[in-house]
């Protein structure tokens, strides 16, 4: 670079023209705003442009001055600004190139939805809200078809049975594709909520009957009278005999259909308290638990005693999780027990009587379509009756008949 253009009287015209390609592109050549310059800047600048520069002159045609710097020089303007101290970023070729990066994304996201998802009406909902929290971000357009695709992929073994690891390793190469922290993993969890509806992740995918594995999350059980000579059978009887709950994995219940004398009994309790409780008053009645909402153990554990001929009921908490939870358990054929609104306005009143406070509850009260008024009165009182408070009188009266 000659000397001639490396001087400081020149720095605040190459900053002008720094500034001027920063913000108007690489190529431009409009008039350049001249900054104020000393008395041998302008002399300086009058060389190269080949007429005198006055005081009092406001622009310069920035074509011009490039095609002198560029004589000059022996190379392009961008290469003398770098040169010279003073290189353009490319800050508005880079934001061209971002705008038009993300437009190529969204348009991926879009049409490959439409295509992997055609007739799910919640899918573009699920795309929308993906796209807004960023799963597609940084991701080529490649990538983004190859994240909704595998997406559909998986969806598509729902209900299967097979594990999220197994599932993993057969359709992504990699059993650990799947783990919570996987982008895909994320996807998939928020299209089986966006699908299903809320749920905590592992219960999303157990409930679509893709579990983490068979053998983690087993439902627990009290005193199921077993038929058979089977190995299961034998530990349930072995186990209440010793007065223990016993855990039944997927494993379990897929190696050996449950079987019940037809009309047994069995309370479906929400939480593991009423099991325990259960165990040890050694209660001559079965009980299960979901442990919340019904996931892969205890929803194959309630359709196995179902279809032997059960008589299955239901409890769990007077609060809006609780009363979903008891309406997704009768669709399971599990009736209601002890759930009605004269149970909770009576559990209030015992509650009011001790002076015990309850908590409340603020969100969206479900419906109660097995007794209409109990969503009534609990949007009413908003209090909560956890299932702990009323374990003793519902254990007894489940006992009892």
């Amino acid at each position: 670079m000659t000397d001639f253009l490396a001087v400081s009287e020149l720095t605040p015209l190459w900053e002008a023209v720094r500034a001027a390609l920063d913000r108007n592109g690489l190529e431009w050549r409009g008039r350049l705003a001249l900054p104020r310059l000393p008395a041998e800047g302008r002399r300086r600048l009058g060389v190269l442009l080949e007429g005198p520069i006055p005081a009092d002159r406001r622009s310069v045609p920035l074509a011009e001055l490039a095609a002198a710097v560029e004589r000059l020089s022996r190379t392009d303007l961008v290469s003398a600004l770098t040169d010279l101290g003073h290189r353009p970023s490319g800050r508005r070729e880079a934001r061209l190139a971002h705008q038009e990066a993300t437009r190529l994304r969204r348009a991926a996201v879009d049409t490959t939805v439409e295509a992997a998802f055609p007739d799910a009406t919640w899918a573009v909902g699920w795309g929308d809200s993906a796209w807004t929290d960023g799963l597609f971000a940084r991701q080529s357009p490649e990538e983004v078809q190859t994240l909704v695709t595998d997406t559909a992929r998986v969806l598509r073994h729902a209900g299967t049975g097979r594990s999220r690891t197994e599932l993993a390793a057969l359709l992504l190469g990699n059993a650990h594709a799947l783990d919570s922290s996987e982008r895909i993993a994320v996807l998939v969890t928020r299209a089986l909520i966006a699908r299903d509806g809320p749920e905590s992740e592992r219960a999303v995918w157990e409930r679509a009957g893709m579990p983490l594995d068979l053998v983690s999350a087993p439902v627990l059980t009290w005193g199921l009278p077993l038929l058979g000579e089977g190995a299961v059978a034998h530990s349930s009887r072995a186990m209440r005999d010793a007065g223990l709950p016993l855990h039944l994995s997927t494993v379990a219940l897929r190696a050996e259909p449950l079987r019940v004398p037809e009309g047994t009994r069995v309370l479906v309790v929400e939480n593991p308290r009423l099991v325990e409780a259960a165990a040890q008053r050694r209660l001559p009645a079965a009980v299960m638990c979901t442990n919340g909402n019904p996931t892969t153990a205890p929803s194959e554990c309630i359709a196995g005693l179902r279809s032997s001929g059960a008589d299955l009921r239901y409890h769990g908490d007077f609060d809006t999780a609780g009363l979903a939870m008891a309406a997704r358990a009768a669709a399971l054929g599990c009736a209601p027990f002890l759930m009605s609104a004269k149970d909770y306005r009576a559990a209030l009143v015992v509650a009011s009587s001790t002076g015990v406070e309850l908590p409340r509850d603020g969100g969206a009260i479900p419906t109660t379509p097995w007794d209409a008024a109990l969503a009534t009165d609990f949007e009413v009182s908003r209090l909560i009756v956890h299932e702990e408070r009323v374990m003793d009188d519902v254990l007894a009266l489940h006992a009892a008949c």
